[in-house]
């Protein structure tokens, strides 16, 4: 009985142990500067580091002037070989910011395929945000609906419009993107716990 509960234990212990792995990388930009993210510049964006934050110390700011165009920053193929059909992907950020003219900002979550290419993608939130110059925090559980094999992306953009003058401003903070397994991988997880356990016995 001792042995059996043992086991349990460890598998129980194994399985709560990949939930909630995060994988975005310098997600509060508290190293100070933009590293672990990707940019993808108009021809006069900015993407750089301020001190005006929802919390800690840093946040990061994207500005766009541009006309019809779209800044983009993003954290690409996170987890790779590790998120599977079904499990739960939680990404959360805060966001503030302002729009003239027809300046918007969308938040947008891939699903990547091992080479290249994307199985699923999905706007988050508004689509586009309604941004005011107060931080607002959200967050989303987010299925896993298709091969993820490449890892997952979460992309910022900062969108402009054609009119003169637009412009988006686009304030981003405390990004977090975590694995939750699915309960039929944890259970398997679990069972395969035990079953060396036993064996071992």
């Amino acid at each position: 009985m001792t042995k059996t509960m043992t086991a349990l234990a460890i598998a129980a212990t194994a399985s709560t142990g990949l939930a909630g792995i995060e994988l975005a990388n310098n997600g509060g930009f508290e190293t100070g500067d933009t590293s672990g993210w990707e940019s993808f510049p108009t021809a006069n964006s900015t993407f750089n580091v301020t001190g005006d934050a929802n919390s800690g110390n840093f946040a990061a700011e994207v500005f766009n002037n541009d006309a019809a165009s779209g800044a983009v920053v993003k954290q690409a193929n996170l987890g790779a070989g590790q998120i599977n059909i079904g499990d739960t992907v939680t990404v959360s950020f805060a966001l503030k910011g302002e729009g003239a003219a027809g300046g918007v900002a969308f938040a947008e979550f891939f699903t990547e395929l091992d080479g290249g290419g994307a199985s699923t993608n999905q706007f988050l939130g508004d689509a586009p945000f309604s941004l005011t110059s107060d931080w607002t925090t959200y967050s989303y559980d987010i299925v896993v609906g298709g091969d993820a094999s490449g890892g997952v992306t979460l992309q910022f953009a900062a969108v402009t419009g054609g009119a003169p003058g637009s412009t988006i401003v686009l304030f981003i903070d405390d990004v977090s993107i975590t694995i939750v397994p699915a309960p039929a991988g944890a259970a398997l997880l679990g069972m395969g716990g035990l079953v060396a356990m036993r064996r071992r016995r």
